[in-house]
Order: C-alpha cells, then structure tokens, then sequence
C-alpha cells in the first residue's frame, strides 16, 4: 500500500505551485571530488578549506558537504544583493549531527566578529534554537525561535526571509519565528561569506550541509513549501481541502479515504483511529489548539493539508 511519509518536521502537503522565484545563488553540494563548490547560478563559486569533505551519497539531494564542527568551512564570494527590492531569502538544508548550546554556523556573511558585525547570518544557537541576523542600515536585528525539535541524525529544511518590512524563520515550512524589521542592506565587497562555519573558521557547524541558495527577495510562504517539496514526488489532487469546525470536527474533502495521519507542527505522529467505510468526518476534541498536517489515503491518492485546530 502507498504511505504518506513525513520529512523530519513537516510531512507532505499538496500545494498550487506557482512560477517558482529564482535563486541568486544556488550551491547543491553534489560534488564527488576536488575543492570547488559550484554555483548553479555561475555566479559565486566555493572553495572547500580546512578539511570539509564531500559525501556523494549523503545528502537530503544526492550529495552534501560534511563539516567536522572544528574550523571546516566552505568560504564564498562577497555575495552581496545587489538586485532585488532590497529584500533576501537564506534557504538550505542541514542533518547537525552534534546538537550543543555552542553557535553552529549555516550560512554567514559578517564585517567582523560579534553579532552586531553580521550582515547577514543563520545558525543553531543554544542547542536547538534557529537564528537569523540582518544588518540593515546600522542597526541589526536579531531574530531567534524557542527552542524546537531539531535532533542529531535528521534532515531540517531552513529558511530565513526579509521582505522589507519583517523577518521570518521557517523550519520545515512552518513558521517559527518572526520580527519587524525595515532598511537596505549595505554593500561590503571587502567581506567573503561562507557556509559552516565564519570566513576565519569561528563558530564551526558539526553535520551535513546541503542545497544551499541566496535569493534577492523575501521568499512566500508557498514558496518555501516549493523548495522543501521539489524534490519528493506527489499525487495532485483537486478537491476541497479537509477543514475543522468549531466543535472540533474534522471534515474531509469526498473521496475514498481509507487512511488518515496525523502530524503536529514538529512532525510527530499523533496517534488517530482508522476511518471507517463511508466515514468523513472524524472528531479532534481530544487534540490541543494549533497547526497539525492531516495526511490521507486512498484511491492510489496521497494528499496533505495544513489544518489548524481552533
């Protein structure tokens, strides 16, 4: 029988794909051999230092690169936006396999060596906290989320955006986190960024890296769902989606469901009954309020939403 399957956080959803925005920069971390990085976009290429090693076969998309949490470090171009409305996106995915309350750098571009330096950056803080700075102007805006369910061992999608009036982190295409935030970034060609750890190896991240991308704009919230999808295969369905009323029902769209799952906002399973024959309405009352993602079956169909639980 065909399963629903969920990625570490988020299980599949079935969206509208619209015309996806294209990356500034685009780093898939395939390589098998030698030193360089290469850009997808031929813009920005990387140079492996301090002993970060290519893993063919291990990466979330084919390959990845491995950081021994030391000083490896992938060091790029200046990378500065230049295009755009003055807007950005940080989007990579990342297996830690060390969880610490040490920062563990994702992606970084700094002037110096504090916080208040970086122009931008993303990284894991206290253990399993996410991270996202922006210099703007002069002022720099520290945006971070609760702690979440992020493990050793397991594949996260990350993404940072700025759209120009707010900043937002999204782990597994949930949003985790979010600030106001405002101002052009400036333009510091004398400063390389870099991938894993800052350009003078501080702050080292411990795992896997992979599929790294720069954009110029503030990605959407379908967007986000599209680069965490694009690589996993699914059946569109056309139907209503499922929703829940205010008595805790939820209501499924018509079809020949034979199985339903249950995911929260950090991807666990939460344990539901079968649905019976005939049988499109199933009671919540015994879940709390929040975002779930109800998976079904049936058909040959697999299809996901988000529903919220008043």
């Amino acid at each position: 029988m065909d399963r629903c399957y969920a990625l570490p956080a988020l299980l599949l959803l079935v969206v509208n794909i619209n015309a996806q925005t294209d990356p500034l920069n685009h780093w898939r971390l395939d390589e098998s051999g030698g030193t360089v990085a290469h850009d997808v976009e031929h813009v920005v290429s990387g140079i492996l230092q301090n002993g970060a090693l290519w893993d063919p076969t291990g990466g979330h998309h084919q390959g990845a690169c491995r950081f021994d949490g030391v000083n490896d470090l992938i060091i790029l171009g200046p990378c500065d936006i230049t295009t755009g409305g003055g807007e950005m996106s940080l989007s990579v995915w990342v297996k830690p396999d060390l969880v610490t309350a040490a920062d563990r750098t994702l992606i970084i571009k700094t002037i110096g060596p504090t916080n208040a330096d970086h122009i931008w950056s993303l990284s894991f803080v206290n253990a399993s906290a996410i991270r996202f700075n922006l210099r703007t102007g002069s002022t720099t805006t520290e945006l971070t989320t609760p702690g979440s369910s992020i493990f050793s061992g397991s594949w996260y999608h990350i993404v940072a955006t700025y759209d120009g009036a707010a900043m937002r982190i999204w782990l597994n295409a949930s949003l985790m986190a979010e600030s106001s935030a405002s101002g052009s970034m400036g333009y510091h060609p004398e400063s390389p960024a870099s991938i894993g750890a800052t350009s003078t190896g501080s702050a080292p991240f411990s795992g896997w890296i992979d599929d790294v991308r720069i954009y110029d704009q503030g990605l959407e919230e379908d967007e986000v769902l599209t680069i965490l999808l694009e690589n996993e295969v699914v059946t569109q369905v056309t139907s209503d989606p499922p929703w829940v009323g205010r008595d805790s029902k939820l209501h499924l769209p018509a079809g020949a469901w034979t199985d339903l799952q249950l995911f929260d906002a950090a991807g666990r399973s939460v344990p539901t009954q079968r649905l019976t024959a005939g049988s499109n309405v199933l009671d919540l009352g015994f879940l709390s309020t929040g975002l779930y993602m109800v998976c079904l079956l049936g058909d040959g169909k697999r299809a996901s939403w988000p529903i919220v639980v008043p």
